[in-house]
C-alpha cells in the first residue's frame, strides 16, 4: 500500500516525496509538472473565449502542448528520483514501469494529438500582412473617401505588356451611328467607377466577409468559385445579411491599375466564378496579385473585382473548396434540413460516398456531406440562381446546429477536413463568431440575390449593384428593412 502511495504522490504531484531533502528541485518539478499546466488550463476557462476559437488557435495550442511536455518530464524526473531512492526489488521494479505507462501513455497521445493539431491548422489562418482589409476601393480601411482608388494590400503597376484594347470579339462589334450616307463607329468608354452612395458614418460599423466555395475536389483540376456570397455584419448589434452573387455573372469591373483592369478595361468577358482560375494559371497574374501575406493571388483578384463592383470594402474572406465541404459536414456529424420541394438531384460529384437518389423532398431531411453537397449543386429544381438560395439556407442551418460539444467530440475529423480545404484571413475568434452568428435565429436579417429578374447577369447594371449592396448595409445598421 506504501509502494502505491508514494507512486500516486510522484504522478500527481511530482516532486513533492523530495521537498525535504532536494527542495530546489521539488519547487521546480511542482511548479513545470502542475502549477504550469494548472495556470493554461485556469487561463482558458476565465479568458471567455469560444471553445471552437480556443481549439482553432495555433498560439492557445502551443501553450498546450508546452503543458503537455511540462508534464510528461517532470513526471518521468519524479519517477526516476523514486527508482533511485528505493532499493531494486522486483515488485518495486515492477510498479514503477507500470506507473511510468500510466504517465507516459496518455500524455504522449496529448502531446501527439495537439502537434496534429498544430499542424492541421497551420495553412487555414492567412491574415493579410498589415491586418488591414484584403480590398478596399478607397485604400483607407473604410467608406469615408469617395474619390480614392488605391489598392492596399496589392500594389500594382499598370501592365503596358497586355493588349489594353478589347478585341471585338469579345462583346460583338463596337456601336455605330448612322448619319446620312457616312457610318461612323463611336469609341467604346470605360465603364465609370460603380458608386453604392452610402453615407460612410452610417456604415462605419459594418464589416464585409467575403465567402467563397470552390468546385476544386477528386477528379477536378483547378478552382472555380462557384459559390460567392457577400456577409455584411453590424457588429454592436450583430444584424447581418448574406448577398450572392451568380457564378455566371458576366461584366465585373476592376480597379484601376489593376492587371485585370488592363486585359478588361470595358469589364470581364468571363464568367463571374472564372476570375480565381485565370489568375491562378497565369504566372504574371499571379505575380501581380502577390500580396505580403500569405493570400492566395486568385482571392485576391476575386475580392478585389466584387469590392470594386460593389463599391463595398471586403475586410476578410473564407474559402472552402467541394470537398472540404463535404468532409466538413460528416465531420460534424450531418446537418438537418428543411425542404420545401421535390430536388431533382444532379450526377454524383467527385468524392461522393454512394449514388444519389433521384429526387429528394418534400420535408425534414437528415443530410450526410455526400447529399449535403448534391442538395446545394443541383441545378435542375429550379434555376441556378434558385441554387444560391438552398446555398445561403444550408449555410445557415450548418452554422446553426454546431456546438463546441460536437466540434470537440469530434476534433481530429474536424480538423482534418478543416485543415485541408478551409481558408480565412479571420482570426479563430472571428471565424467561431461568424459561425455563431449565421446560425442565429435572427441574425441574418437579409438575404438578397444579385439575380433575375432585379439584375441581368449577362449585361449587369453594377452601379444599381452598387446601390442594392449600399441600401442592404444601411438596413442592417440601421435596423431597418431594405425592401429586397
Amino acid at each position: 500500500m506504501e509502494l502505491v502511495r508514494e507512486l500516486a504522490t510522484a504522478l500527481v504531484l511530482p516532486g513533492w516525496s523530495q521537498r525535504r531533502a532536494r527542495l530546489p528541485l521539488a519547487i521546480a518539478l511542482l511548479v513545470v509538472g502542475v502549477a504550469f499546466p494548472l495556470v493554461v488550463a485556469v487561463w482558458a476557462v476565465v479568458s471567455g473565449r469560444n471553445w471552437v476559437a480556443l481549439s482553432l488557435d495555433r498560439t492557445f495550442l502551443a501553450w498546450v502542448l508546452a503543458a503537455f511536455v511540462a508534464a510528461l518530464a517532470a513526471r518521468l524526473v519524479a519517477l526516476a528520483m523514486w527508482f533511485a531512492a528505493g532499493s531494486r526489488s522486483r515488485e518495486r521494479t515492477v510498479a514503477g514501469a507500470l506507473a511510468a505507462l500510466v504517465a507516459v501513455v496518455p500524455l504522449s497521445v496529448g502531446i501527439v494529438d495537439v502537434a496534429q493539431a498544430r499542424s492541421d491548422i497551420a495553412p487555414v489562418f492567412t491574415p493579410t500582412a498589415d491586418g488591414g482589409a484584403v480590398f478596399d476601393p478607397d485604400g483607407d480601411g473604410d467608406d469615408d473617401d469617395p474619390t480614392g482608388t488605391t489598392l492596399p494590400t496589392v500594389d500594382v503597376e499598370p501592365v503596358t505588356s497586355v493588349d489594353a484594347v478589347e478585341r471585338p470579339w469579345e462583346r460583338g462589334p463596337l456601336p455605330t451611328i448612322e448619319m446620312g450616307s457616312t457610318t461612323t463607329t463611336q469609341p467604346r468608354v470605360k465603364p465609370a467607377r460603380p458608386r453604392s452612395g452610402v453615407d460612410p458614418a452610417v456604415v462605419a460599423d459594418v464589416r464585409n466577409i467575403l465567402l467563397l466555395g470552390g468546385d476544386a475536389g477528386p477528379g477536378r483540376s483547378g478552382l472555380r468559385t462557384d459559390t460567392m456570397m457577400l456577409l455584411s455584419v453590424h457588429t454592436p448589434s450583430g444584424r447581418a445579411s448574406l448577398v450572392s452573387l451568380p457564378r455566371d455573372m458576366e461584366g465585373l469591373l476592376f480597379p484601376p491599375g489593376s492587371a485585370l483592369e488592363a486585359r478588361y478595361p470595358y469589364g470581364f468577358t468571363e464568367l463571374a466564378n472564372a476570375v480565381y482560375p485565370i489568375v491562378s494559371a497565369s504566372s504574371s497574374l499571379r505575380s501581380a496579385y502577390e500580396t505580403d501575406g500569405d493570400i492566395r493571388p486568385g482571392i485576391v483578384a476575386t475580392a478585389q473585382a466584387i469590392g470594386y463592383s460593389l463599391d463595398v470594402p471586403i475586410h476578410d474572406y473564407v474559402l472552402v473548396d467541394m470537398q472540404g465541404f463535404l468532409d466538413l459536414v460528416d465531420a460534424l456529424g450531418g446537418v438537418t434540413v428543411r425542404v420545401t420541394k421535390q430536388i431533382p438531384m444532379p450526377g454524383n460529384v467527385p468524392g461522393a460516398k454512394y449514388d444519389y437518389p433521384p429526387t429528394i423532398g418534400p420535408g425534414t431531411i437528415e443530410m450526410d456531406g455526400t447529399l449535403a453537397l448534391g442538395y446545394v449543386r443541383s441545378r435542375y429544381a429550379d434555376s441556378d440562381y434558385q441554387r444560391t438560395r438552398r446555398q445561403r439556407d444550408l449555410l445557415a442551418a450548418m452554422a446553426q446546429q454546431i456546438s463546441a460539444v460536437e466540434v470537440l467530440s469530434r476534433y481530429d475529423q474536424v480538423l482534418d477536413a478543416v485543415g485541408g480545404t478551409l481558408r480565412t484571413s479571420l482570426t479563430p475568434d472571428e471565424l467561431a463568431d461568424t459561425v455563431a452568428l449565421i446560425g442565429g435565429e435572427t441574425a441574418i436579417v437579409e438575404s438578397v440575390g444579385l439575380v433575375p429578374p432585379l439584375i441581368n447577369v449577362k449585361r449587369p447594371d453594377v452601379q444599381r449593384m452598387a446601390e442594392i449592396v449600399g441600401e442592404v448595409r444601411v438596413a442592417i445598421a440601421q435596423g431597418t428593412a431594405s425592401g429586397y
